[in-house]
């Protein structure tokens, strides 16, 4: 499917973000002991919803034109997985955000 307008790429790029996040959501509730923690504070939920918006605003800045629904789904859920793995593997200067296991780092690793 070929998509012509700059809103129809942009909701098929939020829905690939969406899909992304619920992913690593679904990651984070197979570790029972961190789920909870992480559910119960705005932090992460503030973090997960910029992940999305990120994600939506790709073919803003890729995508002159018509594009297939394919590739802007995959530019959405590219979007957030590419930048939790840069926040997971950034110095530790990233890790001060929050203390121990339930940290802003640990957060982005899958």
């Amino acid at each position: 499917m070929v998509l012509n307008t700059l809103v129809a790429q942009t909701i098929v790029s939020l829905c690939g973000a969406v899909a992304a996040e619920t992913l690593h959501w679904y990651a984070l509730s197979r570790k029972p002991q961190a789920f909870p923690k992480y559910a119960a504070r705005p932090v992460y939920w503030i973090t997960t919803i910029a992940m999305i918006l990120f994600g939506g605003a790709m073919p803003l800045l890729y995508i002159e034109g018509s594009a297939s629904a394919l590739l802007c789904f995959h530019l959405g859920a590219a979007t957030p997985v590419i930048l939790q793995k840069l926040v997971a593997y950034a110095p530790s200067l990233v890790g001060r955000q929050g203390a121990g296991e339930i940290s802003l780092r640990n957060f982005f690793r899958w």
